[in-house]
C-alpha cells in the first residue's frame, strides 16, 4: 500500500525470483487463510433514520433516475431530515475525533444510514490499558486474567533495570503463525472496548448516550455485528448446544458474552439433572396407571426424593457456575457504578461519585409509587383469583350438561391463565417503569419480583385450590368436591393440561410470534398488499425481499435479545414440574422434553432471529439463581403438605400427629439446606485454590518478579567480596522501655527514699569517726592494740546502731 502499483508489481516479481519454494508455499498458505478468515475491521453498527418515509425524495440525491417514483417532501419533513442530518454528523464527528474508524452507507431504500464502527489495534491497546481491561493469559500462566499493560522500556538513569516487557504473556486468539497485533483481543473484548469508547466520557472517548438516543428514536439500532464464520461453526455443532462441553461453552462465551453463556450452561445443567428424576417419575407413573390412582405407597419416597432434588439443584448449579466463572475471569468481579437508564428522569444533580450531571429522583417520591404498585398488585391478584374461581364454579355447575366438560374446562382454564400471564407481565412492566429506577439491575430485580408474584398467583392458584381446599368445601355458597372424589386424580389431570399446553401451544406461539410481528409491520407500517403480507407471514422474509440488503441491514431488522423472557419461561415450567410432582410423576419427564425443545428454539432464535446482544460482564445468573432457590424451598414444602394432609397415606393419623410430622420434615429440609451450605460451598475448594494460584501468577507477571525454582546452597559459601558478618553479644539497638516512662510526683515514696538515704549517710559518718579514733597518735603494744581494736570495733558498731535508731525515731 505504500508503493505505487508499478513499483508493487516489480517488487513482487523480484520477490518471486529471490525467495525459495518454502517461502512461496508459506505465502500461499497465508493467502488461503486470509481468504477463508478475512480480518474484521468493524465490530459495531449504528443505524440512523434519515427520512420519515422511504417514499420521500432525498434532497441530497441529484440523480433523477434514483428518485423516480418518489414524492417531494413537505416543509416539515425536509426540516426533520435536515435536523437528523445535523445530529448524525455531530455524532459521527465525535466518533472520528476519539480515534474510531467508521464506514457509512445508505440502506437499500435510502431511508436509513448504517454506520460500521471499528478501532485500530493501537486504539484498542491504549483504551484497554487506560480502563485496566482484563485479558486472558497463556496456558503456562494458568489461563488467568490480568489487566492489560503496555511494555515499559525502562529509564536510562537506572540503566534500564526497571524495564518491564509483558506483552508476551497475553494469549493470542488466532491460529496464524504470524498473528496480528490485535490478536490478543477476542471478538468479545473488541466489542466491549469499542462500546466503552462510544459510551464513556473518559479521555479519548465519544461520550454518546446510546440509551437516550434509542429511547428518543433518533437511533434505530445499536448492536454488534455477527461473524458469519463463527455463526456457521456454531450452527454445525447443534448437538453441542445440548451437551455443552467446556470447549463449546467457551466458544459461546467468547462470542455472545457472560450472560448468554451462563444461560445455556444452566439449561444444559438443568436437563441433565432432570434425566434421573424424569426416568424415575416415568416409572412411577406406570405404577400409578396400574393402581389407577397416584395416591399410593410410592408417593412417600418420591415426595422425599423430589424435596431433596429441588433443594439441591440451586446449590450444585452455583458450584458449576463458579468453575466456569473462574475460567471466564469473572469470579472476582466486583459491582461497578452502573450508568443511568435512558428512561430514568428527575431533577438534574451532580453525581457525587462521577461528578457528572444526572437526573435525581428522591426516594420519598419513589416510595409513593411503591405504595401504588403494591395496591395495584393486590387488586390484580384478587381479580385474578376471582376470575379463576368463576371458571371453577362454572365447571362445577355444568357437570353432565356439556360433553367433555372436564377436558373443555381444563383447557379453557389453561388458556385463560396464559392470557392473564401475558397481561400481568405487561402490568408488572408498566408498574416498574413508573417506579423510575436508576439502573438496569434495579429495574430487572423489581420487575422479576412483580412477575414472580403475579405468575405464582395466576398459574398455581387453581392447583393449590384443587389440592388443599376443593374437597368438601364451599365456593360462592356452592358445595365443591373433587373429580371422582379423588383430589390427587383431579390435580394430576389439571397439571397435565398445563404441561401439555405449554409444550405445544406456547412453543408454537414462540415460533410464530416473529412471523406475526413481521406480518403486522408489513401490513400497517410498510403498507404492503394483503397478498404479499400473507406470503411473508407464512414463509418469513423471502430471499427476494432481502436480496439487496446488506448483512448489517438484515441484522438491524431483527428483534432485540430478551434474556428476561427466556428465564421467565423456564422458571414457570420448573414450578409446574416440582410443586405437585407427587400427583403426576411423569411431569418431570415432560419438563425434560420441554427443556430440550426450549434449548433448540433459543439456539435458532439467538443466531437467526435476533440481533447479537452487547456483551455484559456477569459473575452469576442472579437474580434468577435466588428465584430457583425460593422455588426449591416452596416445592419441598408443597410436596410434604400434599403428601401428609391430602393423600390417603396418613388418614389414620390425627391432625396433631400430621402437624408434628410436617414440622419435623420441614425442619429436616431446612437443616439439609444448612448442611449443604457447609459441605458444598458455592465456590468449591479447588476453585478457590486455583484463584489464589492465578492471583499469585498475575502478580509475578505484571510486576516482573522472577523466582528461582532451585536454590543453590553452594553459593552461600562462595566469596562474594563482602565484609565478614559480625555477631554481637546482645541487641545494641534494643532500648529499655522504662527509659521512656515519664516521671510522676509521689510524696510518700519520695519521703521514704530520702529517709533511707539519711540513714545510710549517718552510718557512714559514724563509722568514719570510729576509724579515726582507732587510728589515733598513741602506739601501744601489739597485744594491747588488738584488744583496743576489738573494743573499738564493738563500740563503733554500737554507736552506729544507736545513731541509726535515733534517726529512725
Amino acid at each position: 500500500w505504500v508503493l505505487g502499483e508499478p513499483d508493487l508489481v516489480a517488487a513482487m516479481e523480484y520477490a518471486k525470483l529471490a525467495m525459495g519454494q518454502d517461502v512461496k508455499d508459506h505465502l500461499k498458505q497465508e493467502l488461503h487463510q486470509e481468504m477463508e478468515h478475512p480480518r474484521r475491521f468493524y465490530e459495531m453498527c449504528m443505524v440512523f433514520k434519515c427520512k420519515p418515509h422511504k417514499g420521500i425524495k432525498d434532497p441530497e440525491v441529484a440523480d433523477q433516475g434514483e428518485s423516480a417514483g418518489l414524492r417531494e417532501g413537505t416543509q416539515d419533513e425536509l426540516q426533520q431530515i435536515q435536523m437528523w442530518r445535523q445530529r448524525r454528523e455531530a455524532i459521527l464527528k465525535s466518533l472520528q475525533n476519539c480515534g474510531l474508524q467508521i464506514f457509512c452507507y445508505y440502506s437499500r431504500d435510502r431511508d436509513e444510514v448504517l454506520v460500521k464502527i471499528g478501532a485500530s489495534p493501537s486504539k484498542l491497546r491504549d483504551t484497554a490499558a487506560r480502563m485496566k481491561y482484563k485479558l486472558q493469559l497463556k496456558n503456562q500462566y494458568l489461563n488467568a486474567y490480568a489487566e492489560y499493560r503496555h511494555d515499559f522500556p525502562g529509564r536510562p538513569e537506572r540503566n534500564y533495570k526497571d524495564r518491564r516487557i509483558i506483552s508476551h504473556i497475553y494469549k493470542t486468539h488466532t491460529e496464524d503463525d504470524f498473528p496480528d497485533s490485535d490478536s490478543i483481543f477476542k471478538s468479545l473484548d473488541k466489542i466491549s472496548i469499542i462500546h466503552r469508547i462510544v459510551t464513556s466520557k473518559d479521555k479519548d472517548c465519544a461520550g454518546i448516550n446510546i440509551g437516550k438516543l434509542l429511547h428518543d428514536g433518533e437511533l434505530l439500532a445499536y448492536f454488534p455485528l455477527h461473524d458469519a464464520n463463527t455463526i456457521a461453526e456454531l450452527k454445525m455443532n447443534k448437538l453441542q448446544w445440548f451437551l455443552m462441553p467446556e470447549e463449546f461453552a467457551n466458544k459461546i462465551h467468547n462470542y455472545f458474552g457472560d450472560r448468554i453463556g451462563f444461560y445455556f450452561l444452566f439449561m444444559a445443567f438443568y436437563w441433565k439433572w432432570l434425566v434421573p428424576i424424569g426416568l424415575i417419575g416415568l416409572g412411577l407413573q406406570c405404577i400409578d396407571l396400574l393402581v389407577q390412582t397416584p395416591d399410593n405407597i410410592t408417593a412417600i419416597p418420591f415426595c422425599i426424593l423430589m424435596s431433596i432434588w429441588a433443594t439441591c439443584l440451586p446449590f450444585f448449579w452455583r458450584r458449576q457456575e463458579a468453575k466456569y466463572a473462574i475460567g471466564w475471569g469473572t469470579l472476582d468481579l466486583i459491582d461497578n457504578l452502573e450508568p443511568c437508564r435512558p428512561e430514568h428522569h428527575g431533577d438534574p444533580r451532580i453525581n457525587p461519585v462521577t461528578a457528572q450531571v444526572e437526573p435525581y429522583f428522591p426516594f420519598e417520591k419513589r416510595a409513593w409509587f411503591y405504595l401504588q404498585s403494591t395496591a395495584a398488585m393486590l387488586v390484580a391478584g384478587l381479580s385474578t383469583v376471582f376470575i379463576i374461581s368463576l371458571l371453577i364454579l362454572a365447571r362445577h355447575n355444568m357437570r353432565g350438561i356439556v360433553a367433555w366438560e372436564l377436558w373443555l374446562f381444563q383447557f379453557g382454564m389453561v388458556a385463560t391463565v396464559e392470557l392473564l400471564n401475558s397481561l400481568l407481565t405487561k402490568l408488572a412492566r408498566w408498574l416498574t417503569n413508573r417506579e423510575n429506577h436508576r439502573t438496569q439491575s434495579e429495574h430487572e430485580t423489581h420487575m422479576l419480583a412483580k412477575v414472580m408474584i403475579f405468575k405464582f398467583i395466576n398459574s398455581y392458584f387453581v392447583l393449590y385450590y384443587t389440592a388443599f381446599f376443593k374437597n368438601h368445601s364451599y365456593l360462592f355458597a356452592e358445595p365443591m368436591e373433587c373429580w371422582q372424589d379423588d383430589c390427587f386424580e383431579d390435580l394430576s389431570w389439571q397439571l397435565a393440561m398445563f404441561v401439555f399446553f405449554r409444550m405445544t401451544f406456547s412453543n408454537m406461539f414462540s415460533v410464530l410470534q416473529p412471523k406475526v410481528a413481521l406480518w403486522w409491520r408489513s401490513l400497517f407500517v410498510e403498507r404492503r398488499t394483503v397478498g404479499s403480507t400473507l406470503h411473508l407471514a407464512l414463509s418469513g422474509r423471502t430471499p427476494l425481499e432481502l436480496a439487496d440488503m446488506s448483512a448489517a441491514e438484515q441484522q438491524s431488522k431483527k428483534d432485540i435479545y430478551d434474556e428476561f423472557q427466556n428465564f421467565d419461561e423456564i422458571l414457570l415450567s420448573h414450578g409446574f414440574a416440582t410443586f405437585f410432582a407427587v400427583s403426576s410423576p411423569w411431569v418431570c419427564f415432560a419438563t425434560l422434553a420441554a427443556s430440550l425443545v426450549h434449548i433448540f428454539l433459543d439456539m435458532r432464535t439467538l443466531m437467526d432471529g435476533q440481533q447479537r446482544p452487547v456483551p455484559v460482564r456477569a459473575r452469576t445468573n442472579e437474580p434468577w439463581n435466588t428465584a430457583f432457590d425460593v422455588f426449591g424451598v416452596m416445592a419441598a414444602s408443597t410436596n410434604i403438605i400434599l403428601l401428609i394432609f391430602t393423600s390417603d397415606q396418613y388418614d389414620s393419623w390425627t391432625f396433631t400427629e400430621k402437624l408434628v410430622l410436617f414440622i419435623y420434615l420441614e425442619h429436616m429440609v431446612l437443616a439439609s439446606r444448612l448442611l449443604l451450605k457447609v459441605v458444598f460451598p458455592a465456590t468449591p475448594r479447588n476453585v478457590e485454590l486455583l484463584q489464589l494460584k492465578q492471583e499469585y501468577m498475575v502478580h509475578r507477571c505484571l510486576e516482573n518478579i522472577k523466582v528461582e525454582q532451585n536454590n543453590d546452597f553452594g553459593g552461600m559459601f562462595r566469596d562474594r567480596h563482602v565484609d565478614q558478618v559480625e555477631v554481637f553479644e546482645h541487641d545494641i539497638f534494643e532500648r529499655d522501655e522504662q527509659d521512656d516512662v515519664e516521671p510522676t510526683l509521689q510524696l510518700w515514696e519520695s519521703g521514704q527514699i530520702m529517709l533511707r538515704g539519711l540513714q545510710a549517710e549517718a552510718a557512714r559518718f559514724l563509722m568514719s569517726q570510729v576509724d579515726a579514733w582507732r587510728l589515733g597518735p598513741p602506739q601501744p603494744s601489739a597485744c594491747h592494740v588488738g584488744r583496743i581494736q576489738c573494743a573499738g570495733h564493738h563500740v563503733g558498731m554500737s554507736l552506729a546502731l544507736r545513731a541509726a535508731g535515733s534517726c529512725t525515731r
